[in-house]
Parts: C-alpha cells; structure tokens; sequence
C-alpha cells in the first residue's frame, strides 16, 4: 500500500506557514521519523502548551494537527497533538486522545487493518462523544458533525484506492461563531 493521496489543496490550512513533511509515515512501511536514519524528522520544536477552550485558535500545536490530519499526515498528526495532550486539562486532553485515535483508525484503514481500523474509531468516538455531550461545540470543532462523519465514514469505509478525501472525516475549525 502506498503514501495515502487524500487531501483537497482546496481545504482551508489553519497554519499555512507550517511546511509539511516530505513523506506520511505509516507504520512498517517508512522510515520511522525519529528512530531511523532515512526518517523525515517533522516535529514541531517548543515547549508543551496547555490546549484550552481560550487559547485554541492560536495553539501551534493544535493547529498544525489539524492541518496534517486534513492531508494524510495521520502520524504526524498524532505527534503534534502528543505535547499538549501531556500537559492539558481532562477535557481537552480527551478531545485530543479521540482525535489521536482518529488518526491512527485511519492509518488502520488505509493499511487494511480492519480490527484496528474498527477498535480505535470506537475509541475514538466514545471519547468525542463525552466531550460532545458537555461541549457540542469544543476548541472550535462542531463535535456532533464530526461524529456524525466519522460514524458515516466507519460505518462502511470505502476501499483506499476507491476514496478521495471529501469522504474522510476531515476535521473543519470554526473561528468566532464556534
């Protein structure tokens, strides 16, 4: 299975200044980015910052998430958000876990792996939909329509050759009215 080619360049960039990396890493078929020596070596440098309803529309690390989830970059993703999910409180740190395991439900997917694809987007959506019965709308996310996606989406995946990325469960922020 190759690099996953999901991703509008028409979607909007929530950190456009963010270069992305040169390839997606999917788990034992790239380079590990850190670990091995042809690794791609995408972090994002700085300290850990607390995510928080006040200051995510502009957390970089957060953002950046976002921005990689949106282009494939489901492992990269996962890193970027691995800092604040650390440091933050409980409920922006589930935020964060379901999204880590979003992504990691669709690099599962796109490796075929439909126990694991399966396991992490119940995961995932057990822990949005908590968030979502406190906060419908959480760090600028409409979490009702992004389960309903995810839950469209799991509930009878398209085979990866056969998907563009307008049937992903892309994550949409909405800046003021969210």
């Amino acid at each position: 299975m190759g690099q996953p080619d999901l991703c509008d360049p028409a979607w909007p960039r929530y950190l456009p200044d963010l270069a992305l990396p040169p390839y997606r890493h999917l788990p034992g078929q790239t380079p590990h980015p850190h670990t091995h020596p042809l690794g791609h070596r995408f972090s994002l440098v700085g300290p850990e910052l607390r995510l928080t309803d006040e200051n995510w529309p502009t957390h970089r690390a957060y953002l950046a998430g976002v921005d990689l989830y949106n282009r494939a970059f489901w492992w990269e993703a996962h890193e970027a958000w691995e800092g604040p999910w650390r440091v933050s409180a409980p409920e922006c740190r589930r935020h964060l876990q379901g999204l880590v395991q979003l992504a990691a439900a669709l690099i599962k997917w796109h490796q075929g792996n439909q126990r694991g694809m399966e396991k992490l987007a119940r995961s995932s959506r057990a822990l949005l939909e908590v968030v979502a019965a406190e906060h419908p709308h959480h760090l600028g996310m409409d979490l009702a329509s992004l389960l309903e996606r995810v839950g469209a989406f799991f509930s009878a995946p398209p085979a990866p050759e056969n998907t563009n990325a307008n049937q992903l469960p892309l994550l949409r922020l909405g800046f003021g009215n969210v």
